[in-house]
Parts: C-alpha cells; structure tokens; sequence
C-alpha cells in the first residue's frame, strides 16, 4: 500500500489533486483486499484438496524469486498464506541480494517490474506488532 502509494506520489503530475491521489490510493487499496480474498478462498481449496500443490507453489516462489524470474502475484499470495514466514524470507533475501552493490542492471530491472511494483509489501510479516513487508525492505534499502 504505502510502495502503491509511493509509485503513484512519482508518476503524478504536478498539477494533479491531494483529491485524486487519495482515490487512486483507495482503488489499490480495494484491489489488495480483493486479491487477498481470492487468495485466501483458492489457498483454503489447495490446502484441503491439494497440499502437495502449495508446497510447489512455495517452491516456485523460492525458484523465482532465487533467479530474478517473473512470477505470478496471485501465487506469492497464496504462497504467503501457506508459509509466511518462508515467503519472507526468500523475498527479503532477493532483496539484499538485488539491492546491494554492485547492482546487476537486469536484476535490478526484474525487481522494479515485479517486485517493487507488487502488493506483497503491504502483507504483515508478524501479526503480533503490525508489521509490514514494506518495512522490512525499507532496513535492507538503507
């Protein structure tokens, strides 16, 4: 939410409304929350249906996020709500691994296509103290 809302401080013209940036910021918000709804209903089906295919779902998350490649939104959500804890961690790791010098252009590149740009930022990463994903990267970006 707050990189959605970054993204859209950058690419809003000078003459653009504090009006029409907060509806922008409520549009992404909506999403989030409707793409998590999606999420958690196909993870709830896979967990009771198919539990081999979340644990290759994480899997893939690791693959991609370990080699810079695209991936799926919908699949790191559903991802995250079957192992949080090593969701973060592969992701994070990219992080440092992209965002330290020296930075490799693509991968730099892949990370601002697809990960800087995704809702993934907004999930919590400790229900306990209400924080972010987004925070997170903040202490690696510094």
């Amino acid at each position: 939410f707050v990189v959605v809302v970054l993204s859209i401080v950058e690419t809003m013209g000078a003459g653009e409304s504090t009006e029409k940036l907060g509806q922008r910021v409520l549009i992404a918000k909506a999403k989030l929350n409707e793409d998590l709804k999606s999420a958690t209903q196909r993870y709830e089906y896979l967990k009771q249906h198919s539990p081999q295919t979340l644990k290759t779902m994480i899997e893939s998350v690791s693959d991609s996020f370990g080699t810079c490649s695209p991936f799926l939104e919908s699949t790191v959500l559903i991802a995250w709500l079957a192992d949080a804890e090593k969701c973060k961690q592969v992701m994070l790791r990219a992080c440092k691994k992209v965002l330290q010098a020296p930075i490799d252009h693509d991968e730099y590149q892949w990370f601002k296509q697809y990960v800087f740009t995704s809702n993934i930022w907004m999930l919590k990463t400790d229900s306990q103290n209400d924080k972010f994903m987004y925070e997170e990267m903040l202490t690696i970006a510094n």
